[in-house]
């Protein structure tokens, strides 16, 4: 993670060339959010928090200190991103929540002199969770989250898949093949690159019958 240059005015703000953003499934549990929010007061906190599953109390999301939460506006959200009172303070962001999803949403940061090296006034982070349901692989499909834009796009959460690209060693039946191949097929297309490292993981399993995985994913433009 790159620390962000912090500013005390709005006025002749250089272009924003650094983020720092996290993404993390939180189980539903109020104590591994807990967690991770402590473990990023140690040091300048991110700029984004984007988070699966997360925790609510009297279907209210929880709060931390210096962030502020935008999630869909549905009953018990699956995903939510909380954003840094210092970016809100030095720049507008606006979220979205596309309305064929409730397991998608993104947030449109602007910039009025532009960002990561480029003369364009704004970017977005798209915060995603593929939960696999009966009746369709994903419900959040390739299309609708890996967006083909003209400015800085990134977005990262749980993908809920398993591909080589990420887990080079590990041999996958035919069909994690299948049902990761759009994606990563949708991303070539686009020119999208794969920000994991290859045989990283992501997920560590609770018991030893299952082995570690790498399927939380981020793409950028």
């Amino acid at each position: 993670m790159i620390k962000n240059p912090r500013f005390t005015s709005r006025q002749g703000l250089p272009p924003a060339n650094n983020l720092t953003l996290v993404q993390h499934h939180s189980l539903g549990s109020g104590d591994v959010f807990l967690s991770l929010f402590s473990s990023l007061t140690e040091g300048p906190p991110p700029d984004i928090v984007g988070l699966q599953d997360p925790p609510s109390s009297a279907d209210f999301l929880l709060s931390f200190s210096a962030f502020k939460s935008f999630s869909p506006p549905i009953f018990r959200s699956r995903l939510t991103c909380y954003v840094s009172h210092q970016l809100l303070q030095e720049f507008a962001v606006l979220p979205f929540f596309p309305p064929e999803t409730d397991d998608f949403m993104v947030l449109d940061v602007f910039l009025p002199r532009g960002c990561f090296s480029v003369r364009l006034p704004r970017f977005r982070i798209g915060n995603f969770y593929a939960r696999p349901v009966p009746t369709a692989p994903r419900l959040v499909s390739p299309k609708s989250s890996l967006l083909d834009l003209e400015y800085p796009y990134l977005v990262a959460g749980d993908f809920n898949i398993h591909n080589s690209a990420t887990d080079p060693s590990r041999p996958l039946p035919s069909q994690d093949e299948r049902e990761s191949a759009p994606y990563f097929d949708r991303a070539t297309d686009l020119g999208l690159t794969l920000l994991n490292t290859p045989g990283i993981y992501t997920q560590f399993p609770f018991t030893g019958t299952h082995r570690p995985s790498a399927i939380n994913l981020a793409f950028a433009n």
